[in-house]
């Protein structure tokens, strides 16, 4: 067997060889009574717990920002400067895309105060206002009084997203007129050229009432903008809402907004990862559902540039090279799932493996291990105020660790920065991680220039849905199963590791002819067919070096089975993030 090039990693890889041929004969067996993979649901039923009990009732239904894991008290008292329009506005999101993933009606009551929490930062003229406080993450004693308040573009990007998504669930009259104000607010804000292109002058930042720029750091970084447009324009077919998109991608594109960071030929960039990859991510939604390529081509030669300075796991640098930030990696599966929609399928090994990699093992849960850590680090605090710590870290249980390392959770070999942490930007964001996993593993599609309509598998992941049921068989051989719901063709895709020649086609238990069409396998279903490939399981070593410059000496080589990390040299000395099984939770605690 020619073995096939391992795409998608920074460095080098060797010793490439396969764990577990594929399989030539399958046996008929009980499906669901498999369960040695990611549970998707289960996560998001995880999730739900964060979303449900860290807003605070007697302050406005705010959330947390600060939440350090491993410190006593973990999370400062009183109002968090940091939430507003930024945690919160995210957060706002995840409750429409949990309650999909899960179907739970848990939390209705605190999900509706908190939806009217994100409706108040808008005026009657659609612009919305808050304190800059999250554009000073740094100041996190900072107090903030009315007269503070600005207009905040960052915020209203978000919030525009929200009702643009509750307009497509409810179809809720208020929420389709409240986002086309909040859009003509921004392209009111918005500065034209007169050749239908755009910029806002402030970026992501703030402008003050007489529409000057409130100063600030932020300010060089686009808006992530373009995405809640094209999500606006899908809900309401308000053409107003696409062509804006259009402008304001163009505006990125073509680097027109004064002070603002550049994207050079390469994809390469001068900004911070999250926030750039964030505008990046809406240009490639835009650019696939118009099917205009220069719009996906720029945030693919984008997305590989930023490539180039992770490691390929899953870790990524926030903007200074010794801090990883899950922001990030959600908005690099977001794209990634987006270019594999593209054509380009080998990225959805990427999405799978920063799902597998970081955000399943980084969805913080109380653990009996955890708890014997925390209480280790916290002697001098005593008994009573350590109890009352782990107390309320139950209640962030089912967010997602912010800050992580290139082998554990406190970043040790890169200093402990942001290490550990549940930042109120990344814990949703990790959410939304889980969703683009869980809407991306099989999806039902018409036909475009990237394919035949059918129902296309694309990662192998478990998944119930109304086309079929999928079950992963990592990490103990290559193989992916669905059990069809409906009678249509289907696209199953081994990953891009695997040497075609080896990949086996399977009808109930007897083998058929496999039919390729572009990296899928095509195979006709009635309701009821168990429709299944075989592939060889692949093990192979991954050496990264040269991406720290604080660290110059710094080398790491990588076991992986797949697409999941099974060990890493250094080890880690604490708290580990690759454990060698896919990590299973136990179920979420009842309200």
């Amino acid at each position: 067997m020619r073995n096939q090039p391992i795409l998608g990693l920074t460095g080098k890889v060797s010793d490439l060889r396969v764990s577990v041929p594929a399989r030539d004969t399958i046996a008929s067996e009980d499906l669901s009574s498999r369960n040695n993979d990611l549970d998707l649901k289960r996560m998001a039923e995880w999730a739900l717990n964060y979303l449900i009990r860290t807003p605070r009732q007697d302050l406005g239904y705010e959330p947390v920002f600060q939440c350090n894991p491993l410190a006593c008290p973990p999370v400062p008292e009183g109002q968090d400067p940091v939430v507003a329009c930024d945690t919160d506005a995210r957060m706002d999101w995840e409750w429409y895309y949990m309650r999909d993933v899960t179907g739970s009606t848990r939390g209705r009551e605190i999900e509706a105060a908190f939806h009217r929490r994100i409706k108040e930062y808008i005026d009657p003229e659609g612009r919305v206002w808050s304190h800059p406080g999250c554009f000073n993450e740094g100041n996190t004693t900072a107090k903030y009084e009315k007269k503070d308040f600005v207009i905040h573009i960052w915020g209203a990007t978000k919030i525009l997203q929200s009702l643009s998504e509750d307009y497509v669930r409810t179809q809720n009259p208020e929420s389709k007129a409240l986002a086309r104000k909040v859009m003509l607010a921004l392209k009111k804000i918005a500065t034209w050229d007169g050749e239908e292109r755009c910029w806002i002058k402030c970026g992501m930042g703030a402008l003050r009432a007489d529409g000057s720029v409130v100063p600030n750091g932020w300010n060089a970084q686009p808006a992530p903008l373009v995405g809640p447009l094209v999500t606006y324009w899908l809900a309401t077919s308000d053409a107003e809402g696409l062509q804006f998109a259009k402008a304001y991608a163009e505006g990125v594109l073509n680097n027109l907004q004064p002070g603002g960071i550049r994207f050079q030929p390469s994809g390469a960039f001068n900004g911070h990862s999250h926030a750039t990859m964030h505008a990046v991510w809406g240009i490639a939604h835009l650019g696939l559902v118009t099917d205009h390529r220069p719009y996906v081509e720029f945030s693919k030669r984008a997305w590989d540039w930023m490539l180039t300075r992770g490691t390929g796991t899953g870790w990524f640098p926030a903007g200074p090279d010794d801090c990883n930030e899950t922001c990030c990696i959600s908005d690099m599966i977001s794209i990634a799932a987006l270019l594999g929609k593209a054509g380009h399928a080998e990225y959805y090994d990427y999405a799978e493996r920063y799902l597998r990699n970081h955000i399943a093992s980084q969805q913080f849960i109380v653990t009996p291990e955890f708890t014997a850590y925390y209480r280790s680090r916290n002697l001098a605090a005593g008994e009573d105020k350590v109890e009352k710590g782990l107390a309320e870290l139950r209640k962030f249980q089912g967010g997602i660790i912010g800050g992580s390392g290139l082998n554990d959770f406190e970043n040790e070999l890169l200093g402990g920065a942001s290490g550990f942490r549940m930042f109120g930007c990344c814990a949703p964001e990790g959410m939304r991680a889980i969703y683009t996993a869980w809407l991306n593993t099989i999806e039902r599609r018409p036909k475009t220039s990237a394919g035949p309509a059918g129902v296309y598998v694309n990662m192998s992941l478990n998944r119930e849905s109304p086309w079929g049921r999928v079950v992963s068989f990592m990490p103990d051989e290559g193989r992916l199963t669905i059990k069809a719901a409906i009678r249509e063709a289907f696209f199953l895709r081994p990953p891009h590791w695997a040497a075609r020649t080896e990949v086996r086609a399977f009808i109930g238990t007897k083998r058929v002819f496999t039919d390729w069409v572009g990296d899928y396998v095509r195979l006709q279903a009635k309701p009821g067919d168990e429709l299944t490939i075989t592939y060889p399981l692949m093990e192979f070593t991954h050496q990264v070096a040269g991406l720290w410059k604080g660290r110059p000496n710094l080398q790491l080589t990588y076991q992986w089975r797949g697409n999941m990390v099974t060990s890493v040299n250094p080890p880690a000395k604490a708290t580990p993030l690759f454990t060698s099984r896919p990590r299973l939770l136990p179920p979420p605690p009842a309200r």
